[in-house]
């Protein structure tokens, strides 16, 4: 994976702010961090040290495993938190005002896992630097830090993806609910927090695209389907697998709806198109009450 190491956008936010209105201005992405390349430092050596700008200092050290490595975090002369976990890819620092951030990216390994990444902040000159904890981990390796950053309403925030429907009645390979939907965490001095709000018009854009695309599919020469589950592998509700990839785009949307907060037209179109598209609605409410469960294993 590369990384491009970018200076931080001060200039960036001067000249923004010369050519658009303060509403422009606030949604708008967030200048571009500084990013340090993590990959090599441990090639051949059993630890290395890396200067991650702004008075932090990661060291890096192998572990047990292909993938593992320890990463101490130090900052002004003392230790602020000790990683132990896959390989870390990358560390970005992002100047917000007078709060600087760190993220650090890493890939914890596995066939269908994980991309997290790690936050610092430090409020201030002279004030200590806090271990602000992670994101949930996602399909795949991390994602690049260049656009990963994103300012709406002045705020910074960091772009990640939620991938707790992986698995949702059909293998990984055949889902389309993998690292779905995107989920934004708002970056404070004081913490880190799921806050999807801000961003309802990407979850009904993105809605209103698999809505397309259900209309398109939704119309078999040959008539309604079945079901919207098939039989598993073994009894039982749980191992029942979808009948289609239409079942999978109703189910996306529904969950893009929730993300959004418009929970009465998640369901509604839910049960109002398995009617439209299948001779029975019989496996609706079983659904509803699954996806409403594992909606709430997590903030969102």
């Amino acid at each position: 994976m590369k990384h491009r190491i970018l200076a931080v956008g001060v200039l960036w936010a001067v000249l923004l702010a010369q050519v658009l209105t303060p509403a422009q201005a606030r949604e708008v992405s967030a200048p571009a961090p500084a990013v340090v390349n993590l990959e090599q430092v441990l090639e051949g050596k059993p630890t290395a040290t890396v200067n991650a700008g702004g008075g932090v200092t990661l060291v890096l050290a192998t572990a047990g495993g292909r993938f593992g490595q320890d990463l101490t975090i130090m900052a002004d002369g003392r230790q602020v938190q000790k990683l132990e976990g896959g390989r870390f890819i990358a560390c970005a620092r992002l100047e917000a005002g007078p709060v600087t951030y760190w993220a650090i990216a890493e890939f914890t390994g596995g066939a269908h896992c994980c991309g997290q990444f790690a936050f610092l902040a430090r409020a201030a000159a002279g004030q200590p630097v806090r271990y602000l904890g992670q994101t949930l981990g996602y399909n795949g390796g991390p994602r690049d830090f260049p656009g990963s950053f994103i300012a709406r309403q002045g705020q910074p925030y960091f772009e990640s993806f939620d991938n707790r429907f992986d698995y949702f009645h059909a293998s990984h390979a055949d889902s389309l609910l993998v690292n779905v939907p995107q989920t934004y965490y708002r970056l404070t001095p004081a913490g880190l927090a799921v806050d999807n709000l801000p961003f309802k018009d990407v979850y009904m854009k993105e809605a209103a695209g698999v809505d397309s695309k259900i209309r398109r599919q939704g119309t078999p020469q040959d008539g309604k389907g079945e079901a919207i589950l098939r039989p598993g592998f073994s009894p039982g509700f749980e191992t029942m697998m979808f009948a289609d990839t239409l079942g999978q785009l109703l189910v996306k949307r529904t969950i893009l709806y929730l993300y959004a907060r418009e929970d009465k037209l998640a369901w509604d179109t839910l049960r109002r198109d398995v009617s439209r598209y299948y001779l029975t609605s019989a496996w609706v409410p079983q659904l509803q009450a699954e996806i409403l469960k594992t909606m709430q294993e997590h903030p969102y």
